[in-house]
């Protein structure tokens, strides 16, 4: 098969400075709101579904879409290796282990100020993950 003109000039583009060479070649399939927003997305619905009073089996629905999110972004071509290592800890890692280390030493009905304290951490962590990683992604 003949190579034209139009081939050369997707495979330049493709090719750009900084895109490094795995990424040569390789479009993006997902577009970079939607690992994003379904990071920063799962903690805002799990609260509301908590804020509702839902089971905890519904509220898994919530965990589902940040482990979906975190998957995206470390398939995603948009952030560089070191930042979505950032960001899954940040998002995901950080998060569980507040709540493990909540569920496990501090729960009490004597200490809401620190579950408070928590959730508002957890907050944070996975709202503010999200933010960072749609300022820091990759334009082009």
């Amino acid at each position: 098969m003949k190579s034209t003109s139009t081939d050369t000039a997707y495979q330049e583009r493709d090719v750009q400075v900084g895109a490094g060479a795995e990424a040569a070649g390789r479009k993006a399939r997902v577009h970079p709101a939607v690992p994003a927003g379904l990071i920063a997305g799962s903690y805002v619905l799990a609260l509301l579904l908590q804020l509702a009073g839902a089971p905890t089996a519904v509220l898994s629905v919530a965990l589902l879409m940040r482990i979906v999110g975190c998957v995206l972004l470390c398939t995603s071509l948009f952030w560089r290796p070191w930042q979505k290592v950032t960001g899954v800890l940040v998002t995901l890692v950080v998060p569980a282990l507040a709540n493990i280390l909540w569920n496990r030493e501090l729960s009490g009905e004597d200490t809401m100020a620190l579950r408070v304290l928590a959730d508002v951490l957890q907050l944070v962590c996975v709202v503010g993950g999200g933010a960072w990683l749609w300022w820091t992604r990759r334009k082009g």
